[in-house]
């Protein structure tokens, strides 16, 4: 059998592209090393950005893909593989309209303006009320059709080990099976194969010696990299990195934190006000506890020992409600019981009856910290912070037990990729189309279609969009 299309990665460009694709009557093969899928959907929050929607136009938002496209290069300054940007960008109102075609549920509070990231000046960010699980709900049955019909045949448990080519034009995907090595070909094969944040011995060589603590998809591992680089293809933008900050290690030494599960609310102080102090790995405070912007925390936490610090409180702070009535703890969604029990697990979270005592326990520099949080109690008597600036004062750091949570900055996704043309063709070294080779997803890398900051939605919605038009044009 040679397909019309054959995709390397079942995830989310992968699944866009073949449905698109079997839309046409075309005849495609997909090849996934899991034993379904989906990929990153069941991991990622989701979030999509379009300038000009209907869904912006229900609200009386005024917006439009070129209002879009300025916010990005403000946010950017104007980083990145241009020719993408703009190419996902008036892509995207058409990806969100599709979706909403075929039945996409969507949050009611969306579209947003979202502050985890700098945030865009008009609210353009939307997501479904499952995250991704949202769009992987309407894409399935779309799936299952097409295979039943036999438009899609998909091959599970294939993993991605090499690539063949008849003349000048790749034409064949080699692959690893329980059943042993196969090889299938296709007129146009697309790589969908995702990140690399979950091989720490390929990040390392793309990024030197930086620390790495992943929340990527598991099977982020790097495969559709390593192939075509074999062949010659060109990997870029890795000098973009950046990582997210609020991942909790809960197994020391791991390298492993997951967003969904544990994560700290340092990201920005829009959502909710410090109610203690972050201190570095000399026990000392480095950065406004109340910024704003999340570069700016970020960048900071990348000059800081193992791009890491604790978030020091104590027990006042933990169940206090802030000034409208709610409750608000450090770590997302979790309740102050259970902090307390993690606590006493003493992994990422750690509890103590005395400075001294959560001094032996983190590591930190017991004079170093006990001075840092006196000095820190002076400036919420005085409401003013002589280094730092920090304007929310509010909350001293006297009432036992006292508490520390360590969080690292932690890759959420990769910004390096493999370089693609504006018509998706994957390129060698030398800048040269790799005939029959095509790409999507984060397998490009998100500098490539964000640049060098998070900017909402460049990740999933030029994953669909790409998918999409690679599989209507092929």
């Amino acid at each position: 059998m040679v397909y019309d299309i054959l995709i390397v990665g079942a995830g989310t460009s992968g699944m866009a592209c073949a449905i698109t694709a079997a839309e046409r009557g075309l005849k495609v093969g997909v090849l996934e090393k899991a034993d379904y899928v989906g990929g990153a959907m069941h991991w990622s929050g989701g979030h999509m950005s379009a300038g000009g929607t209907h869904l912006q136009k229900e609200k009386g938002i005024e917006d439009s893909p070129e209002k879009h496209l300025a916010d990005i290069y403000r946010i950017n300054n104007k980083s990145g593989d241009l020719d993408l940007i703009e190419k996902a960008v008036y892509e995207a109102p058409k990806t969100i309209q599709w979706l909403d075609d075929i039945g996409m549920e969507w949050a009611p509070e969306c579209p947003r303006i979202i502050y985890g990231h700098v945030a865009y000046d008009t609210p353009r960010t939307i997501y479904g009320p499952e995250k991704a699980m949202s769009i992987y709900k309407v894409l399935l049955p779309l799936w299952e059709k097409y295979v039943a019909s036999g438009n899609i045949d998909i091959y599970f448990e294939h993993s991605f080990t090499g690539l063949g080519k008849t003349g000048e034009r790749y034409d064949t995907v080699v692959c690893d099976t329980p059943s042993g090595e196969q090889n299938h070909e296709g007129k146009n094969i697309i790589i969908t194969t995702g990140g690399y944040g979950s091989n720490p011995a390929y990040f390392q060589e793309k990024h030197g010696d930086i620390p790495l603590v992943s929340s990527c998809y598991p099977t982020a591992t790097a495969d559709g990299h390593m192939v075509v680089e074999k062949h010659g293809a060109q990997f870029r933008m890795s000098d973009f990195h950046l990582p997210s900050l609020g991942g909790m290690e809960e197994e020391a030494g791991s390298g492993r934190v997951d967003f969904n599960k544990a994560w700290a609310m340092v990201l920005t102080s829009v959502y909710r006000q410090p109610r203690d102090i972050y201190v570095n790995a000399h026990g000392k405070r480095f950065i406004r506890e109340d910024e704003v912007s999340p570069e700016t925390r970020e960048l900071t936490t990348m000059k800081q020992p193992d791009w890491c610090f604790w978030v020091v409180f104590d027990e006042k702070a933990l169940t206090s409600n802030d000034h409208n009535g709610n409750h608000n703890p450090i770590v997302i969604g979790w309740t102050v019981e259970q902090i307390k029990e993690e606590a006493k697990k003493n992994r990422a979270l750690m509890m103590a009856d005395t400075i001294e005592e959560l001094a032996g326990k983190t590591g930190l520099p017991a004079d170093n910290l006990r001075n840092t949080i006196e000095q820190y109690n002076t400036m919420v008597e005085t409401k003013y912070d002589p280094d730092f600036g920090r304007e929310f004062l509010e909350d001293s750091i006297q009432e036992a037990p006292f508490y520390a949570l360590k969080v690292h900055a932690s890759v959420l996704v990769t910004f390096g990729g493999i370089k693609v043309n504006k018509d998706l063709q994957i390129l060698d070294t030398e800048g040269e189309p790799m005939e029959g080779l095509y790409g999507a997803g984060e397998f490009l890398g998100l500098g490539a279609t964000s640049g060098s900051s998070f900017c909402s939605g460049m990740a999933i919605t030029p994953a669909l969009g790409f998918g999409r038009i690679l599989g209507r044009t092929l």
